[in-house]
């Protein structure tokens, strides 16, 4: 009698023990929690003056620029009165590289509306620039790079080489989709480079500076 009633207590805990196995799988306990796993949120305007984003960090990185120069620029610029969905802009305490700019909208329209019209009131003084045109506009160099939806600006107080900027942004995580160029080296004039004409990658990805000089103009 006395073994069968321990025999029976044996069966017994055996079947709860398998029973809360059961309950407790891992894969029971996560299932809920899939939903709500934190995401970044790319569609919010960045405007916290008091920090200076991953790109830009590893942007300087790649530049060799000591963060300790990086400020936050929290002016408003002409492109934003097209409502981007994110702006990321900085300056840099240095005679290389002076300040970097960077818009993003919604949808390819948007970008382009943004960039043409500020052709029409572009720099300081608000120049119209007539696409093509090779003029001289500022005292400063700066190169404007546009994609499907982003606007790039860089800001120069020296000569620049627009290739070597142009694999940097590139090879930081902007890829190499780049629709067109604009950009003028210090009290110099602007030169035009549509990067549509080839199908493949913006030209001046893979060639030197004297064939972009001869490259197709901006084409609207």
């Amino acid at each position: 009698m006395r073994n069968a009633l321990i025999f029976f207590i044996l069966v017994l805990c055996l079947a709860c023990s398998n029973k809360e196995e059961k309950v407790l799988k891992l894969d029971d306990l996560v299932s809920g929690s899939k939903e709500k796993k934190c995401k970044l949120d790319t569609n919010q305007v960045q405007s916290n003056t008091n920090s200076i984003s991953y790109f830009v960090r590893l942007f300087a990185d790649s530049l060799g620029i000591d963060h300790n120069i990086i400020s936050v620029d929290s002016s408003f610029d002409f492109p934003e009165r097209f409502h981007p969905i994110k702006k990321d802009k900085v300056t840099f305490n240095q005679m290389d590289l002076l300040a970097y700019k960077h818009w993003k909208w919604s949808d390819s329209v948007k970008a382009n509306q943004a960039f043409f019209n500020w052709l029409d009131q572009f720099g300081e003084c608000k120049t119209s620039l007539i696409v093509g045109e090779e003029v001289s506009i500022s005292k400063k160099g700066f190169l404007v790079l546009v994609q499907d939806k982003s606007i790039v600006y860089l800001e120069f107080g020296r000569t620049f080489k627009p290739e070597f900027y142009l694999h940097k942004l590139t090879d930081c995580g902007f890829g190499k989709h780049w629709k067109y160029m604009l950009y003028q080296q210090p009290l110099k004039k602007t030169i035009w480079i549509d990067c549509i004409s080839d199908t493949t990658n913006c030209p001046l990805y893979k060639t030197d500076l004297k064939v972009l000089k001869s490259t197709q103009k901006l084409k609207k």
